[in-house]
């Protein structure tokens, strides 16, 4: 049996119902919303590589309930390519204790290793989109400099060279610079606090540039007043829902539901925050029908904790969302926000 013929015949609440009992210790499964929508779209992949096969390590039983112990962990699969994932073939452990749906609970839990969606899987690289990001980084050069001592590392920061990861160093590099820090006067403390400050405000700069930029560009939307609350805001979070369905009649059915019925729901999003904005994105070849529009408009209406938050509908055009439709969710608060 392959890993999609596996999570075909066993269904999403059945694995993540099994994935909550041998993957209790982990964080990651308190966001239902971010396995559902990995586990639709890998059971919507088609085939495409070498393939292989999926075994299993088991820890000791006397270690299964211990914290931070994993009974079992699929191997074979965390950084593969899902389209090769998703047909290997799976081999269960000998004198296997486990059901097949705690087995694809842990196939499904390494293969969503790096992340669940196109907007949530991880980089090592931190990217930077308009001047208040370029000025950021060279301000980050300027941090570091005075710490380094090799001469190599030096030239790459001076020179503005392109960095692959971005401003990263090896492990010697950093314990050169954490040791500098320690031996700081006080006036060199309080540069290296300011500069700091500095670079942090412009990140938040940038990335809130970056969110305008691509409103104006992907919908259109020009608000002066919104404009000036995104760059003042001290808090903006960005989530992400998406469709993931074959049949398109249905695609806006499958949101409601998502939004709904798998924490983090759009309630749980907006909490504790003063405005937010909904930008449903769709490609030009299958655009957002007004039925469509006016069915999310009431979700957003009947949602729990919504209420004194102000909301925004936006409707968008992203040819990358293809047959599905796409929600980003940005939640935006004046006041710093844990």
């Amino acid at each position: 049996m392959t890993v999609k013929e596996l999570f075909l015949s066993i269904g999403f609440d059945n694995v993540f119902k099994a994935l909550q009992n041998t993957h209790r210790n982990d964080r990651s499964i308190q966001n239902v919303a971010g396995y559902k929508e990995a586990f639709d779209i890998i059971c919507l992949t088609e085939f495409k590589g070498e393939g292989g096969e999926v075994t299993f390590d088991v820890s000791p039983r006397d270690k299964w309930y211990e914290d931070h112990s994993l009974p079992l962990v699929a191997d074979n699969i965390e950084g593969d390519h899902w389209n090769n994932t998703v047909g290997k073939t799976v081999v269960r452990p000998d004198n296997n204790p486990f059901t097949d749906a705690e087995l694809a609970g842990a196939i499904l839990w390494g293969m969503t290793f790096y992340g669940f969606t196109r907007h949530t899987m991880w980089s090592p690289l931190e990217e930077r989109f308009t001047s208040y990001g370029k000025k950021a980084e060279a301000l980050e050069r300027r941090l570091y400099l005075p710490y380094i001592r090799d001469k190599e590392e030096k030239r790459k920061l001076k020179s503005n060279d392109n960095m692959p990861l971005g401003i990263a160093f090896t492990l010697e590099v950093w314990n050169q610079i954490h040791c500098g820090e320690k031996h700081q006067n006080r006036s060199k403390r309080k540069r290296f606090y300011r500069i700091k400050k500095q670079i942090s405000e412009l990140k938040r700069l940038d990335k809130h540039q970056h969110l305008i930029d691509t409103l104006h560009d992907k919908s259109g939307l020009y608000d002066q007043q919104l404009e000036i609350r995104i760059m003042n805001a001290r808090n903006i979070h960005v989530f992400w829902r998406e469709s993931h369905i074959s049949d398109l009649s249905s695609r806006v059915d499958y949101l409601a539901d998502l939004l709904t019925k798998y924490f983090p729901t759009l309630s749980d999003l907006c909490e504790g925050y003063e405005e937010m904005l909904i930008v449903a994105y769709t490609s030009e070849t299958t655009p957002l029908t007004n039925d469509e529009e006016q069915c999310l408009k009431d979700v957003i209406a009947s949602s729990e904790k919504i209420q004194p938050t102000k909301v925004t509908f936006i409707k968008g055009i992203d040819n990358d969302v293809k047959n599905e439709i796409a929600l980003q969710i940005i939640v935006i608060s004046p006041i710093k926000i844990n």
